[in-house]
């Protein structure tokens, strides 16, 4: 579900790298440092010479002045460790709340594909239920139409005798036949009330399952308004200590400006006192001389140049330094703006991932609010087909209704011709009683018999007619149930893809028993099959249980060296973050010491351009030197801080695709999104400048690199190994999702992959067509393979 969000910030911090990698140029042109000797040379002339008594008090108390720079320079170093140590643990909540969301998006979906296969059982249940007693009662029918075959030729054989009776005995028959056919309207019209009476309460059923449904949608949606709240809460804390994040940096920047402008002042100020003081030191010394006045002219000439050579050669010193401390000075000028260039980079990071999370809830919300809607139009729908079901009933209550009214005007007007067709035939009665009496024994035992059976083939017809109804109301639910059965449907392709599997190593076995077991019974059979189905079952589950507890060991074994890696990385940061402090401090203290010479050793001589050129093109021989030392050992340790990164990328492959807690694009998406914070996280930790001049980076660095490049092979080696013999022991539809990655272990081109997904869809499918070869495919051991590290 992250996984678009894990690629765009993993591009954002790649293009803000190079943004924040740009640097002040460490070296000073040779023509620069002459000028500011040159310069500095002419305001010394002009204060002219200087005593340096004074000179261990004024550094006495620039020693108290840098001692408390370099505590306020520590207590920033802390303040960025801390700043560090909350980002840090803000990357860890947020990771952890990610894979708390989809652990349980993942269980409720898992909840909802047992119950809809539990849903879809039953059905198949009570299908193969009512089919069975469809059949039995079919049966019961057919034996019913023999049963009046054989009656219908005995009635024709009664008819034949029953001739003479027809012509008395017409009238009684037709006026029966009218009320017969009114009694059987008057039938159909119950058993058509009793059918809408059963119809109403289906629906009333029906009525209170949707209502059961819409109760457990509105507690599902309640979960989700919670889970959306706790989100919501986590992105405002986020937000709230970006917030402060913030404002501590820009504390930190208004006081780097206020001190930068105290100590601006600070060196005007002593520079106008310096000079105050050489001045009365001056006027002093030459008062001295006069008023000593013993002294020849060539004895205060020889004390004037020496003087005069001490002065110039501790300028000399001075401007040697000067050139140093300056370099530095820039060095770490330029240090600190990278550092608070990536702080900025680092907190726009953040407000990106903030806005990427935003985003997401967003979008989580609208599915949810599209899933409602579409649970409230199946809602409106049911009532809606509740209201024709009821308004179906009340025109049936219409109709039944107009039949009785119909029947009971029919059934008067029949009376008055029954009370005349009475008067009729007990006229006749009397003179046919004598023949009838001879054949009343014979016709009562059939009209009993014809009784029995009309009795039978109403009930059958009842039956029948209900069966129908009920069959056609299980369509229709059925119908409406289709759109919640196609998922259920695939899972079912699935099973049954699996029992035919079972079937056919079932029918392998089989053929060697049924040559020594023919005369068994057939139930026999099916248990035996049976019983050899769950013993191959058990074995299979033995079989897994045994390679979920090697996987789980294999984790643990990962986990372990998955910490030890983290510790060995926290260590190297702190001692990382120790050198930089120690940098810091003496770099502070260079600067003071700088400012002191400087203003202190202000003197009268005149300096050869050609001695400053000498002096400058040495030190920047031994800046860039240093320089190279310095890169020499970061480069080493990059290389091997990404060496560690890829063992680690590829171990926790391992664990995500042998354990498959998440699908393939997800683990790529985490697998970027890890090594982008260890990218950061190398942004984030400045590059340590040595106290002292480094030694050159000895051999023992290059015998680690190439053993952890072996380890790593042998690691991708082994994964590899596992991975070919998993997907050629799997099952199709395993092997489909392994596909991606034999591909990239391979080094697949792109038809080389579709060609093995149609094949494997072709094995899969129960009606295709085999793929043709596009082209020759070339084997994947002899191709460009990319390196294994």
């Amino acid at each position: 579900m992250f996984a678009k969000l894990k690629k765009k910030i993993a591009e954002e911090a790649a293009t803000a790298a190079p943004r924040s990698g740009v640097r002040i140029p460490r070296t000073i042109s040779k023509e620069s440092i002459t000028s500011m000797g040159a310069d500095s040379g002419d305001d010394f002339a002009s204060d002219g010479s200087s005593s340096r008594d004074d000179v261990s008090a004024q550094l006495l108390r620039r020693n108290d002045q840098i001692r408390k720079l370099e505590a306020k320079l520590s207590d920033y170093a802390e303040q960025l460790r801390i700043m560090q140590k909350t980002k840090d643990k803000l990357e860890i909540a947020l990771e952890r709340h990610q894979d708390s969301s989809i652990k349980k998006l993942q269980e409720q979906n898992e909840s909802h594909q047992s119950s809809r296969a539990k849903m879809a059982e039953g059905m198949a249940l009570a299908l193969e239920k009512k089919d069975q007693e469809w059949i039995e009662k079919m049966a019961d029918v057919e034996k019913l139409l023999r049963k009046e075959e054989l009656l219908s030729q005995r009635e024709q054989e009664l008819q034949q005798k029953e001739v003479e009776v027809q012509s008395a005995k017409r009238g009684l028959s037709e006026a029966r036949g009218k009320l017969q056919a009114l009694q059987q309207q008057h039938d159909e019209s119950c058993r058509l009330s009793s059918e809408l009476e059963i119809e109403r309460e289906e629906l009333l059923l029906l009525r209170e399952e949707a209502d059961k449904k819409i109760s457990e949608l509105e507690g599902r949606c309640q979960e989700l308004q919670a889970v959306i709240q706790q989100v919501s809460e986590d992105f405002q804390t986020s937000q709230n200590m970006v917030s402060s994040l913030e404002k501590s940096l820009h504390d930190l920047q208004a006081e780097n400006e206020s001190l930068r402008l105290q100590q601006q002042k600070a060196a005007v100020t002593e520079e106008e006192k310096e000079r105050l003081l050489v001045e009365l030191q001056k006027k002093v010394s030459s008062l001295e001389r006069r008023l000593q006045g013993n002294l020849s002219q060539d004895e205060h000439l020889q004390e004037l140049l020496q003087e005069k050579s001490d002065l110039e050669s501790s300028l000399e010193e001075t401007r040697a330094e000067l050139l140093l401390v300056r370099t530095d000075h820039a060095e770490t000028v330029s240090a600190l703006e990278a550092q608070a260039s990536k702080m900025s980079g680092s907190i726009t990071e953040l407000q990106t991932l903030l806005r990427h999370k935003d985003d997401s809830s967003k979008a989580y919300r609208d599915r949810t609010d599209a899933q409602i809607a579409i649970l409230e139009q199946q809602v409106v729908e049911s009532t809606e087909r509740m209201k024709c079901a009821e308004q179906q009933l009340s025109e049936k209550q219409q109709h039944m209704d107009n039949l009785q009214g119909k029947w009971n005007a029919e059934k008067a007007f029949l009376e008055q011709q029954v009370c005349l067709l009475e008067q009729q035939r007990e006229e006749r009665a009397s003179r046919l009683e004598e023949r009838v009496s001879s054949l009343q024994t014979d016709k009562q035992s059939l009209l009993d018999r014809v009784a029995e059976l009309d009795k039978r083939m109403v009930e059958a017809n009842s039956l029948l007619k209900q069966q129908t109804e009920e069959l056609e109301n299980c369509k229709a639910e059925l119908n409406s149930r289709l759109t919640v059965s196609t998922e259920i449907a695939k899972s079912l392709e699935e099973t049954r893809r699996q029992k035919e599997e079972l079937q056919t190593q079932v029918e392998e076995l089989t053929v060697g028993l049924q040559n020594s077991q023919q005369e068994l019974s057939t139930a026999a059979k099916k248990l035996r099959l049976r019983d050899e189905d769950v013993q191959t079952l058990q074995n299979e589950l033995q079989s897994r249980q045994d390679s979920l507890a090697q996987l789980q060991e294999e984790t643990e074994r990962l986990q372990t060296q998955l910490q030890q890696m983290e510790l060995d990385k926290d260590s190297q940061l702190l001692s990382q973050t120790q050198q930089l402090d120690s940098c810091q401090a003496r770099i502070s203290y260079l600067e003071v010491e700088v400012e002191t010479l400087t203003e202190q050793l202000r003197s009268p001589e005149v300096c050869e351009e050609d001695q400053n050129g000498s002096v400058s093109v040495d030190d920047l021989d031994h800046i860039h030197r240093l320089n190279r030392e310095l890169e020499q050992q970061l480069s080493d340790k990059n290389r091997t801080n990404k060496q560690l990164q890829q063992r680690l990328a590829e171990l926790k492959r391992t664990l995500q695709k042998e354990l498959k807690l998440k699908p393939e694009p997800e683990a790529e998406g985490k697998e970027k999104c890890s090594e982008s914070r260890a990218e950061k996280q190398e942004r984030v930790n400045p590059e340590p400048p040595p106290a002292a001049a480094p030694s050159p980076p000895t051999s023992n660095t290059t015998v680690t690199n190439t053993s952890d490049l072996n380890d790593s092979r042998e690691i991708n080696f082994e994964y590899l190994k596992h991975v070919v013999l998993k997907f050629m022991s799997s099952r199709e539809a395993e092997a489909y999702q392994l596909i991606r990655a034999v591909s990239v272990l391979l080094n697949f081109t792109r038809e080389e992959e579709d060609m093995l997904k149609q094949t494997l869809e072709y094995k899969m499918s129960w009606f295709g067509s085999k793929p043709s070869p596009k082209g020759i495919i070339r084997p994947s051991i002899s191709g460009s393979s990319t390196p294994w590290s």
